[in-house]
């Protein structure tokens, strides 16, 4: 796992990997959704509102459609 702050717009260059997103921004790029997974989920105690959580994404490659969980 990769901790980032990168624009959504370099997005391509991480094809096959597991991006966390969050304010337009990708902040951690791993192999498997376990790496981004302390950057994607919140316990009762965290003080984070539901749409500040950062999203797990799959990015697609070029000839590939988007993936569906």
């Amino acid at each position: 796992m990769k901790k980032v702050k990168i624009s959504l717009s370099q997005m391509p260059k991480f094809a096959g990997k597991w991006v966390a997103i969050q304010d337009d921004k990708i902040i951690a790029v791993g192999e498997t959704l376990k790496d981004i997974s302390p950057f994607v989920t919140k316990t009762d105690n965290d003080k984070i509102l539901p749409e500040k959580i950062p999203a797990a994404f799959k990015v697609p490659y070029n000839d590939e459609g988007p993936y569906i969980l």
